[in-house]
């Protein structure tokens, strides 16, 4: 079991970085102030420094992720049910390059394993919180984003809009290790075990890793496919993003970075004259997101059966 755990965990993140990492240099790369080596390797060291600052001051949102589960006495069958149907959502999510978010992935399928372990856990107190929380950062992140669409002024010259980009592209990166990676750690605790030191240098690594060899793909997707945005709106988009993650961590607020990031663009892009939103990708973003919920759930609750089932049989 330990095992399988383990094995569950390294793949998620793998994949957590060629999605959900990806979206946090979209903009960057799209618009050539990053090359896509350059923003994998920036994003690989900011996620580490991220998730070791957040696992120390944010421990707000391990306490959420830890309360929004119960999986009773049988902890790492509802973690490695939870893991499981994650890894299939998300790595279907990346072969049809739809952005979706680990991270109210596995918010959904640890409350449907709770639903099947817990003791009288009804299914609305578990998804509730989850379902709150994506609506909650999608709404902010584009509200956010057609605010900073109308502040950046036209004449600002080009080589500041790119190092602006990639500050942003850090601070986005930085935040999304210290919201992605200290769920992963809370999860163990909510297995009944305790991380080892090096985990988060470890995920952290193993999530550059999947940005390198997996995320070109969702980076085309979201940074082109959602909005064609000039320079100027793609930072505005890029700034609204990490402020609206700043203040949803500080909150203790489970955050999800694909569904932020993807709103700001649609809100920037939306008030901006030299910009068009792309409202065919936005709703096929949304659809998915909206079936992240029910999939992911039913998905976890079927394997905790089954694997209650295979340890009751062996």
């Amino acid at each position: 079991m330990h095992f399988l755990l383990t094995l569950a965990i390294v793949v998620l993140i793998f994949l957590n970085g060629a999605t959900d990492a990806s979206n946090a240099i979209a903009a960057s790369v799209s618009s050539g102030a990053l090359r896509m080596r350059q923003a994998a390797l920036l994003s690989a060291v900011c996620n580490t420094a991220g998730g070791i600052i957040g696992g120390i001051y944010l421990d707000g949102i391990a306490k959420s992720v830890i309360e929004s589960a119960d999986f009773g006495t049988r902890g790492e069958t509802g973690v490695l049910a939870a893991l499981a149907s994650s890894v299939i959502f998300t790595f279907c999510a990346w072969i049809f390059c739809l952005p979706t978010s680990e991270s109210h992935a596995l918010l959904a399928a640890a409350a449907g394993a709770s639903v099947i372990l817990g003791e009288s856990i009804s299914p609305a107190r578990v998804l509730l919180p989850a379902v709150c929380w994506m609506t909650l950062c999608t709404v902010f992140g584009f509200l956010s984003g057609i605010a900073f669409g109308r502040f950046f002024p036209h004449t600002l010259k080009p080589r500041t809009v790119c190092r602006l980009q990639i500050f942003c592209a850090a601070a986005a990166a930085f935040l999304h290790g210290a919201q992605d990676l200290v769920k992963f750690t809370a999860l163990l605790y909510a297995a009944g075990g305790k991380p080892h030191p090096f985990l988060l240098p470890a995920a952290a690594a193993m999530m550059g890793l999947g940005t390198l060899c997996g995320g070109r793909r969702m980076t085309e997707a979201v940074g082109d496919g959602l909005a064609s945005l000039d320079s100027r709106t793609a930072l505005a988009t890029d700034l609204a993003s990490a402020a609206s993650l700043a203040v949803l961590s500080l909150l203790g607020i489970p955050a999800s970075t694909t569904h932020t990031r993807t709103a700001s663009a649609a809100g920037g892009a939306l008030v901006s004259q030299d910009c068009c939103l792309h409202s065919g990708s936005f709703f096929r973003f949304a659809a998915a997101w909206i079936l992240t919920f029910p999939v992911c759930a039913a998905l976890s609750a079927l394997l905790c059966k089954l694997l209650v089932l295979f340890c009751e049989i062996y």
